[in-house]
Formats: structure tokens, sequence, C-alpha cells
């Protein structure tokens, strides 16, 4: 090492007087002082390092500002917020359904204090988690009793558990789904003790092939609706009304997993082929299960709406306990069951439905800002294009049903579409996009429009390092 090296370590400042400089006064009001300060070590070493190898001219704090920034940024939350550019709505990866943008303030109050969450305020007792949420499902879907798990998984397994345990559950061999994360819905039969009995083939099921495998040690007719993938061409389902007809005749309990509970028709949307849970729930199921965090557009919940008695069964069972929701689930979800009773328009104010409904119109203008963004900061180092495309809800919901969209196209003139999907992806905030055709895909449906400055942001600095 020559003299002028020694001489740019010796000017690095020590430890105690960065953390004493102006500039870092912020991120000690925000985040704890032995991580600041860990973060801080590791960048001084990193500084150190680059001047033995020559790498780097010496210590500059404007520069070790920017990069701790982005160490902390990075580094203080495993969990944090991602720019969704897919055009998958409900995408399960990203955190499936996006939350009100109010829902926080809503929410704060009983989340930071204490809340009434089992006292019932009127008789100066214990009260009920449930009664928060039970009294709106009802009055949404027209259901007799409501109850809500951690999950829809969550809410099959106490069904199954609480009423067929030991016993037969007849279902369609094609709809012996699989959700995400290979889970699978013969091995939550499994789990739950219950006995599959398999009925049809994979692509054709009548109600008589139910009729003729009820048995003695038959205790439940299961029908799930396929959320996640489609069947066309020579098939047949029973219906949901014949299926109820000869569960009420046996003295067997009917189920429907519905997978994603939709509250308000999509067709305006160019949806058609989705019933709503009130649909279903019209059609006198015992049992109907959905989630709260697909087209419903709330937290994670699995949400059991049915027969009173049934449901005050399954109130009951050990299993409930184990399944049972917090505080955080039980505000949020209200929140926004209360949007769907009482606002005007509840498509505007659920973030996923209302990406779903955006009009062509509407997505065209925002394609046309968002290739303006990045074009002015590529420097033309970017082909940047706009076509016709498709998005998708996402999430095991709708699946076949693409919604028509315009699509941003990047193609770098240096970098592999590869390397410049994974740039995007270090970006912080970072920017999860898709390939298609050779070229980085954006779909501004999923890109709030307040997120093209963040896009705009490391579009630049990519092209300026590259």
């Amino acid at each position: 090492m020559n003299n002028r090296d020694k001489e740019r370590l010796r000017k690095i400042p020590s430890i105690d007087k960065i953390l004493s400089k102006k500039e870092i006064k912020h991120y000690l009001q925000k985040l704890p002082r032995k991580f600041v300060r860990e973060c801080c070590n590791k960048l001084l070493n990193e500084v150190r390092e680059e001047i033995h190898r020559k790498s780097r001219r010496g210590f500059s704090l404007a520069n070790f500002i920017k990069d701790l920034d982005a160490t902390l940024t990075k580094e203080s939350f495993s969990i944090r917020k991602v720019i969704n550019a897919t055009g998958i709505i409900l995408n399960t990866n990203l955190g499936r359904a996006p939350l009100p943008e109010n829902l926080i303030d809503i929410i704060k109050p009983i989340l930071t204090g204490y809340s009434n969450l089992e006292y019932d305020i009127e008789k100066g007792g214990r009260g009920k988690r449930y009664d928060h949420l039970t009294g709106l499902l009802k009055e949404l879907t027209g259901a007799e009793d409501a109850l809500v798990v951690n999950n829809n998984a969550g809410a099959v397994l106490l069904c199954l558990g609480t009423f067929a345990k030991g016993k037969e559950v007849i279902v369609s061999r094609g709809q012996l789904v699989e959700i995400g994360g290979s889970f699978r819905l013969h091995e939550i039969l499994k789990t739950s003790g219950a006995k599959l009995v398999e009925v049809g083939t994979t692509n054709r099921t009548y109600i008589d092939d139910f009729r003729k495998a009820i048995t003695a040690d038959t205790r439940m007719l299961l029908l799930s609706h396929r959320s996640n993938f489609r069947m066309v061409g020579f098939t047949n389902d029973p219906s949901i009304e014949d299926v109820v007809l000869l569960g009420k005749a046996k003295g067997l309990i009917t189920m429907m997993d519905l997978g994603s509970g939709l509250l308000i028709s999509m067709e305006k949307a160019g949806f058609e082929n989705e019933p709503t849970v009130k649909e279903i729930v019209k059609k006198r199921m015992d049992i109907v299960s959905f989630s709260g965090d697909k087209l419903l557009g709330g937290p994670q919940a699995g949400i059991i709406l049915g027969n009173k008695e049934l449901v005050a069964m399954m109130k009951s069972s050990p299993l409930s306990r184990a399944l049972r929701i917090d505080k955080f689930t039980i505000s949020a979800l209200e929140a926004i069951l209360r949007i769907y009773l009482y606002s005007d328009n509840p498509v505007k104010e659920l973030p996923g439905l209302s990406m779903a409904f955006l009009t062509e119109d509407v997505i065209k203008r925002r394609a046309l800002e968002l290739k303006r963004g990045i074009k002015s900061a590529a420097k033309q180092k970017l082909n940047v294009e706009i076509e016709k495309g498709f998005s998708a809800m996402g999430g095991g919901s709708m699946p076949g049903e693409l919604i028509p969209t315009y699509l941003v196209t990047l193609k770098h003139k240096r970098l592999k579409e590869t390397k410049l999907l994974r740039l995007l992806r270090e970006n912080i905030p970072p920017i999860i996009a898709r390939i298609e055709k050779d070229r980085v895909v954006m779909d501004p449906r999923t890109i709030h429009p307040s997120e093209i400055k963040d896009i705009k942001k490391a579009i630049q600095s990519i092209c300026e390092k590259n």
C-alpha cells in the first residue's frame, strides 16, 4: 500500500463521528441506534476494502449517506413494499389483495391501544370476537350464521374435522384441486381425518355418481370451485341444486369450497362466469367457505357461512381456537365489509377491484405516461414501446379470464432482458416485472400512478451504470 492510500484510510471518519453527523440524525430517530451503527460499520469496512483494491479514491460523506440510505432501506425489514408491474392483480407472491390506503388510519387506534376484542361493552362482561363480523357477513350474504378463521384452507380443515372425522366425504375427481404452495384438497381431507371418496372421472361427473357412492359411513358431499384452472370441452359437473337436494334427501351435509369470495358482480369488468357468494348461499348449501384476501379484497382470512347449528358446532370445536383470527384481521376485515355494505361505490374504494374495472382509455393514458417517464430517464439506451396485451386477476381467481390492457415493453441496447429484470428487482423499492417475447414488460394496470416516479428513477440509475 502506498502513502497516498494510507492517507486516504486515515481520512475515513470514526464510527462515532459518522453517527454525530446531522445527515445521520433522522435515521437514528426512526431506527435503533445499534442497527444504524452496524450498517455504518459495514459500509466503512467496504470503503476500506475498496481503497485497498484501488477501486475507490477515498471517503465521501455524500456517497456514504447515499449508500447508507439504500442499505438501511434494504436491511431494516425483510418484508417491504414492492412495485407490482406484472399485471397480475391478486399476485399471491406479492401479498394478494392490496388494502385501501385509509385502512391503517381506521384500525390504528385498535392496534396501538386496547379494544373490545372480546368484551361486551353493553353488558360489561366477556364478549365474543366473532360478533364484530357475524352481523355484517349475514347482512351481505344472506347466510344464517358466519365464522372467520385464519385462511380458507383452515376453514375447510375445520369443517371437515368437525363433521366428517372418520367418515366419508364424496368429491368429484374433477374438483380435487391443488392450490398455491402445492397444497392439495385431498391432503386437507386426509389431515382432517375424513375419508375421501372420489367419484366420476376427471372431466365428467354426474349426480348419479354421488348417489351411487353414498354408504352408511358417508357424512358429507363436497363441491370445490375450480378457482385456479378451467376445464373445457367434453365436461360435466352436477349442479349445486342437485347436490343440495341429494344431501337433504339422504341427511348429509353439503359443502361448497368457493375458494375466492366475490361479493359483487364482475360482469361490467368483462367477467361473466364467477358466481357471487350471495348467489351460492341462495342455493342453500349447508356450508360455504372462501378466502378474505382474494376477490373480496381484504386481509388473509377463511370465511365460513352456513346453517346456524353447524356454525355453532364449529365455533365450539377445539380446532377453532387453533385457527382463530386476531385483532388485526378482525378490524381490517370489518372495515372492508363495511365498505361493501355502506359505500356508494365499493369498486372505487377497494384497490384490487378498482384495478380490474379500469377502462381501456385509463389504462392507455397510464401506459403513455409510463412510456414517457421511462424514455426520458433512459437517455436512448432503451427501446420503449406500447402494445396491447392482457392482465389477469391471479390469486387462484377467475382462471382463463384475461383483461385487455396496454403493456409497456423495454429492450435495453446492451443488457439482456434477464439482467434488466434482475436490476429492476434489486431497486429500492423492488420493481417486479415480467419477460415476454425477449423483452421486459410492465403492465400499468397494477402500477399506482404515484409509483411511476420510482420506476423512472430506477431506469435512470440502471441506464447510467450500464
